[in-house]
C-alpha cells in the first residue's frame, strides 16, 4: 500500500475522496499529515491550496498530484520544494465538461437562444435571425486538454475553430495559430472567443481594454480560465462601449464574488460561480493512480508540469 498525503488548508481531501481511492485506486491510502508516523516516508502527495508550511516535514516527495487542471496557485506557493515534480489533474470527464458548457454558450450566442426569455416574458413570437454555425468563426485562447475538448466539440457542430497556443500546427478539430499575428486573428476574427488558457506571468491581465477593442461588435466572450486573466474594469468599460456584445464569466478575480462587485448588474454580463467543469472523484482517483504508477516506473505521467513554461 502506497501512503498519499493530503495537503489542503481548510479542506479535508481524506474525507472528500477516501471512497473513491478505495474503488479506483486499491493501491493508494489517502492520509493526512496528522496521521503520518514517518513523513520521510512519504513521496507523493495530493494538494489543494495547501498551507504555508505543508511541504516542510515531507523532505522526500518525489511527485505532487493537484486537485485540478490548473498549477498556477500551486507553482507560487513559497514552500514548494524546487526538486519535486508536479502533476495537474487529467480526466477527460473534467475536459467533456468544459467542452459541454463552451458550447452551451456558443451555441446560445449563434442562435440568440438568450434573446427568447425577454421574448417570453413580453409575449412576443417571433423568430430572431441568426447565422449556421459554418458562418460562425470560434477562436480558442489556449489549446491544451481543455482546449482539444473544446474544439473537438464545437469542430463536431459545424464550427470552424481557431486556436491561438505557443506553437503553429494544424489539428483535426481546429487551425492553431502562434505568436502575435496569430493572437490578433483570433481575437479580431472570433463572434465568439473563448479563454482557456492556463495562468502564467506571460498571460496574467492578457483580457484588457486593448483586447477588446480589437474583437468583433458581435462578439461574445467565454471566460472560462482564471480569473486573473481577466481585467474587470476594462471589461465592464468595453461592454458599455459595445465592443465585445456579451460576456460569459464562469471565474472572477475575486471568489465567491462580492456582493457588491458591479459584474453582477451588468446587463450584458452573464455568471456562473465556477462551475464549467470539475473533475469527478472517480476521475481524481484513477488520474493520481495512473501517475504514480508512471513516475514509479520512471515514465513520464499524463499533465506533467512543466515549470519553465507554467503549466
Amino acid at each position: 500500500m502506497i501512503d498519499v498525503v493530503c495537503l489542503s488548508e481548510g479542506y479535508d481531501l481524506k474525507a472528500k475522496f477516501d471512497a473513491a481511492f478505495a474503488d479506483h485506486a486499491p493501491g493508494l491510502r489517502l492520509i493526512n499529515p496528522s496521521d503520518c508516523s514517518d513523513p520521510k516516508a512519504v513521496k507523493f502527495a495530493l494538494a489543494h491550496d495547501p498551507a504555508p508550511g505543508a511541504f516542510d516535514i515531507f523532505s522526500e516527495l518525489q511527485l505532487i498530484c493537484a486537485w485540478g487542471a490548473g498549477v498556477d496557485g500551486l507553482l507560487l506557493h513559497p514552500g514548494l520544494p524546487k526538486h519535486v515534480a508536479i502533476k495537474r489533474m487529467t480526466d477527460p470527464a473534467q475536459a467533456q465538461m468544459m467542452a459541454a458548457f463552451a458550447a452551451y454558450y456558443v451555441t446560445g450566442w449563434q442562435r440568440r437562444m438568450f434573446d427568447y426569455p425577454r421574448q417570453q416574458a413580453s409575449r412576443e413570437w417571433h423568430e430572431v435571425n441568426t447565422v449556421m454555425p459554418q458562418e460562425f468563426p470560434v477562436g480558442l485562447l489556449g489549446f491544451g486538454k481543455m482546449g482539444e475538448a473544446v474544439a473537438h466539440g464545437l469542430a463536431a457542430m459545424g464550427f470552424p475553430v481557431t486556436a491561438w497556443a505557443s506553437r503553429v500546427r494544424t489539428e483535426p478539430d481546429a487551425k492553431v495559430l502562434a505568436g502575435a499575428e496569430g493572437f490578433d486573428r483570433v481575437v479580431s476574427g472570433s463572434a465568439a472567443l473563448i479563454n482557456v488558457l492556463p495562468l502564467t506571468p506571460a498571460t496574467d491581465g492578457l483580457l484588457n481594454a486593448e483586447v477588446f477593442m480589437r474583437m468583433r461588435k458581435d462578439a461574445i466572450l467565454i471566460q472560462l480560465a482564471r480569473g486573473a486573466h481577466l481585467n474587470e474594469p476594462d471589461l465592464l468599460a468595453a461592454l458599455d462601449k459595445g465592443r465585445p456584445a456579451m460576456a460569459a464569466l464562469d471565474v472572477m478575480t475575486a471568489e465567491p464574488l462580492p456582493e457588491d462587485s458591479p459584474l453582477w448588474s451588468h446587463p450584458r454580463i452573464m455568471i456562473t460561480p465556477h462551475i464549467a467543469s470539475s473533475a469527478s472523484p472517480a476521475g481524481v482517483a484513477r488520474s493520481v493512480a495512473e501517475g504514480i504508477a508512471a513516475f514509479a516506473e520512471g515514465d513520464t505521467p499524463d499533465g506533467l508540469v512543466d515549470r519553465a513554461r507554467g503549466y
